[in-house]
């Protein structure tokens, strides 16, 4: 009978093996009887095991770290699962008009006057009113065409434009004309000319010709 109590206990010693793993202090027994061979390959068996816990372990943090950043994203507001994403945005040509030049201060401006009418001393007396209002006015003189019925054209070199526009903002309706020979600005009064607009009229902006659109922009 109690050769037949160790053979059951034996089996259900087998079947508790295969169900835990063993403690440390059981391992410790076990290496103590097992040949070279044999304990190298129960070594190998638990290094085995153990990289196999080692990963378990790995993708259950990634999975507890995952959701909990999607749980975050949703909490704050940054991530709608239900929604779909923004499309992005189609790069091209911005089709927005350039903001027009803003006014200079009047002394930062040199301007020439030229008349371009019949009218005797019409030149002279709009550079005094220019220098009244502090611009730099070094020439005075008679316009080598005549200007037309225009109020005022103001021609200007390329890196002048800022410059012209401001003394435009004086003349009423005022034509603004890039010179790539010119050397300085010069404002040609026209027979249109009558007076020059308020300081606190100015429209200088609206005076300078609208830029050209990029290419693949609609006209308008």
């Amino acid at each position: 009978m109690a050769r037949r109590r160790d053979a059951h206990d034996g089996v259900d010693g087998d079947r508790d093996d295969a169900v835990l793993p063993a403690s440390d202090e059981f391992d410790e027994q076990i290496d103590d009887g097992l040949d070279e061979e044999s304990y190298r390959r129960l070594s190998g068996q638990r290094r085995s095991r153990l990289w196999r816990q080692r990963a378990v372990f790995a993708v259950i943090v990634a999975l507890v770290l995952a959701v909990g950043g999607g749980a975050a994203l949703v909490y704050t507001g940054r991530w709608d699962p239900g929604s779909d994403p923004e499309p992005a945005a189609a790069s091209g040509p911005s089709c927005q008009a350039p903001a027009p030049p803003q006014l200079l201060p009047p002394a930062e401006v040199s301007v020439a006057v030229l008349n371009g009418t019949d009218r005797r001393g019409l030149a002279a007396t709009v550079a005094a009113e220019l220098r009244t209002r502090g611009f730099v006015v070094p020439d005075v003189a008679n316009a080598p065409v005549p200007a037309g019925p225009v109020t005022a054209v103001v021609s200007y070199p390329p890196a002048q434009l800022q410059q012209a526009v401001t003394v435009g903002a004086r003349f009423p309706d005022a034509q603004l004309a890039e010179d790539p020979a010119a050397a300085a600005v010069a404002v040609s009064l026209g027979d249109g000319y009558q007076q020059l607009l308020a300081e606190d009229a100015l429209s200088a902006p609206a005076a300078a010709p609208a830029a050209p659109l990029p290419a693949g922009c609609p006209p308008g």
